[in-house]
């Protein structure tokens, strides 16, 4: 009997531990992350009079931000830029705000949150990017990567970028159920091996 509730006791503590950690922010890039590292590019500094515009579509059934590969140049920037996230069927503006380039790390991903879009696998959103007080020496850029099969259409004002997307991942914060059962796995095989090898050492 006191094995049996031990047992109930440690299954019931990897559950949790498991639904705790499947709630999280699952990042999904947009762009083909097959690609060899050496193949990024950039944008180029994005100055006052430059806006991006990237299409993606989610693939998830929520979209609670966006995570962007950016860089500085190695400079301490002041600037500001003003994000959007549009419905790219009616244009309509759904989620908008301020990123600070002071806040971004050279070569790494920033992540943009705002409040969660509920019920948009399958919707087609555009993310807009500009600064009205960038100026060169003050502007950051983000980077480019050559893109596979995804429908997604990369702007820089009026040029166009057929071949490329942003190095953008969507950011779901949400249940995995991938992870959870995963991670059940995980401790599960651990926690008997533990016991193997109490046994074993006994």
């Amino acid at each position: 009997m006191k094995k049996s509730v031990k047992y109930i006791i440690a299954a019931a503590v990897i559950v949790i531990i498991a639904f705790l950690y499947a709630h999280v922010g699952k990042k999904v890039p947009v762009y083909d992350k097959s690609v060899d590292s050496s193949l990024y590019g950039n944008m180029g500094e994005l100055t006052a009079d430059l806006l991006v515009q990237q299409e993606f579509t989610c693939k998830k059934p929520v979209l609670s931000g966006i995570s962007i590969m950016c860089a500085t140049y190695g400079n301490t920037l002041t600037s500001t830029y003003q994000y959007q996230i549009l419905d790219a069927e009616s244009g309509e503006t759904l989620r908008s705000g301020i990123l600070d380039a002071s806040l971004v790390a050279n070569g790494k991903y920033y992540t943009i949150k705002f409040d969660e879009i509920r019920d948009c696998r399958g919707q087609k959103f555009i993310f807009t990017l500009c600064s009205q007080d960038a100026a060169s020496g003050n502007a950051l850029t983000v980077y480019n990567v050559p893109k596979g099969g995804e429908d997604a259409e990369l702007h820089l004002n009026s040029d166009d970028f057929p071949n490329n997307t942003l190095a953008l991942r969507t950011v779901s914060d949400m249940f995995d159920v991938e992870t959870f059962v995963s991670v059940i796995f995980c401790l599960a095989y651990l926690y008997i091996f533990i016991i193997i090898l109490y046994k074993f050492f006994s």
